[in-house]
């Protein structure tokens, strides 16, 4: 029997399954089927009408998007090997690339695995670079788009980076990086560059129907934090980049579930590097990660006059005067600008900022967030806490758990408790770039608390950190023990001596 893959008439996005056996296709949909983030509270499925699962495959057509041309690979080998595969050179071709012969510069050498990184995506065109957080990935973004455009095959492009503020500190990078300003242009609120060879938007910005037409100008489109917009966002906006040859994410991290991994890869393609923090780490190019858990253990009873539920529980606990004075005590013996992450403005980042200011401690008490701050603040503070190292910086999760960069930052506390993958690595890569002030790596701090629901989230993010084999120490306590950072993690003492 013959499996035949080519490009589908229709869209120029998508790849048709072609064969007589409808096992094989029925086969083929399930495979390529899984529950839709957030299923179940979503009506039809409350109503019964639907099992919250969604494929790939579609039917009627017998196509899926290109990117997932592996994964249509690797299932017929594994349980259709039997049968012929034949795939059009049109459909190979869609990931092959000119041979060039670029030099880097020598005064702005990449590192090796950053020239293997670059080498991949000129060669491969369509694809997923997962590099970890701080490992120089602007660097490599504008290495690909030079060569791109001095080999004159892609002269226009566009980087998408998810908010306004990153857009900012792109365009540095790219300046520093030896582009010509002039050539540099960014869409946004307050600009509409869209002529210029380079440009830098935003997911926002180009999601809206007035820009997303826009999107079909550039022949070049690379993702800067894929894993940061929306699974099916990219699918959506990709989806209308028809020209677009080279087509390029790069990611610290990638989802956990398919559904969202099969979104984010079907227009722009497999993963085609990866070098993983610890990986890096080993090499000498990341900081070292040392994560210190502080367990606490509260008495479970207590939390049953909520009767189980979820929000009362969290407020509760994050408000707990013992869990605040471990905090307070933590920041007060780091002797060192921190970062202290949260994950609600009213609930959670204005009361550290409150308590924290109350407490008279010797440095100053800054809260950054989406609802209260604007990209220029965010943007000041963070060259503040690469300048200066008395700053207690609170900041929420989304505002500062992807892209912005203070190479100086060692000491970062998770002080929310939460469980999300993409958010605990994105977190962490915050304190991962090199620097003199860690010789011996990055301090981590993270709240553990040991009561319902919070002890089950607790567990994941232990299991993460030995998955991504972090260095971790963990000390327990009990309500009203007494806490010392120093005497309960001496390793990080001896560090910061």
């Amino acid at each position: 029997m013959l499996v035949h893959i080519k490009k589908l008439n229709t869209n120029p996005l998508r790849i048709q399954i072609d064969t007589e056996d409808e096992k094989y296709l029925k086969d083929l949909h399930k495979a390529l089927s899984d529950f839709v983030p957030n299923y179940f509270h979503m009506p039809q499925f409350k109503r019964g009408g639907w099992d919250g699962k969604a494929s790939m495959f579609l039917k009627p057509n017998r196509s899926v998007p290109y990117g997932l041309l592996m994964d249509v690979i690797r299932h017929h080998k594994k349980h259709w090997s039997h049968y012929i595969l034949d795939i059009d050179p049109d459909v190979s071709d869609l990931f092959r690339g000119q041979l060039l012969n670029y030099k880097f510069d020598l005064n702005l050498c990449p590192y090796d695995y950053q020239q293997d990184c670059i080498d991949g995506a000129i060669r491969t065109t369509k694809g997923i670079i997962r590099s970890a957080t701080a490992s120089g990935k602007s660097l490599m973004i504008a290495y690909i788009m030079k060569i791109l455009r001095d080999f004159e095959i892609s002269k226009r492009q566009i980087v998408i980076v998810p908010t306004t503020n990153l857009i900012t500190q792109f365009v540095g990078d790219l300046k520093d990086y030896g582009i010509d300003p002039k050539d540099i242009g960014s869409v946004w609120e307050k600009a509409k560059q869209f002529d210029r060879p380079y440009v830098i938007s935003t997911w926002h910005t180009l999601s809206k129907k007035k820009y997303v037409k826009f999107i079909n100008l550039y022949n070049t489109i690379i993702i800067d934090e894929t894993h940061q917009a929306g699974a099916f966002q990219i699918r959506k906006i990709l989806g209308k980049a028809t020209r677009a040859e080279y087509r390029l994410g790069f990611t610290g991290t990638l989802h956990a579930g398919d559904m969202d991994n099969w979104n984010v890869k079907a227009y722009l393609g497999p993963v085609i590097k990866d070098y993983p923090s610890q990986l890096l780490a080993k090499w000498g190019y990341v900081a070292k990660c040392n994560v210190n858990v502080i367990n606490i253990d509260y008495d479970d009873p207590y939390y049953e006059k909520y009767g189980g539920r979820y929000s009362e529980v969290r407020d509760d606990i994050f408000n707990h005067p013992y869990r605040m004075k471990i905090l307070t005590d933590i920041v007060r013996q780091i002797d060192s600008t921190v970062l202290l992450l949260v994950g609600r403005v009213d609930l959670e980042g204005q009361i550290l900022k409150r308590i924290f200011r109350e407490a008279n401690l010797s440095k100053e008490v800054v809260f950054i967030s989406g609802k209260t701050s604007t990209d220029e603040e965010v943007e000041f503070w963070r060259q503040e806490a690469i300048r200066r190292r008395d700053l207690i910086l609170i900041a929420t999760y989304g505002k500062f758990q992807h892209g912005i960069n203070i190479p100086p930052l060692k000491y970062l506390i998770m002080a929310a408790p939460f469980k999300s993958k993409i958010r605990v690595l994105q977190s962490i890569g915050r304190s991962l770039r090199k620097h003199i002030e860690k010789v011996d790596g990055a301090q981590i701090i993270d709240i553990a608390d040991m009561c319902k629901y919070f002890d089950d989230q607790a567990d994941k993010r232990m299991r993460l950190y030995y998955s991504e084999k972090f260095y971790v120490k963990e000390c327990f306590l009990k309500i009203g023990d007494h806490f010392d950072l120093w005497t309960s993690f001496p390793k990080m003492y001896e560090q910061s001596s």
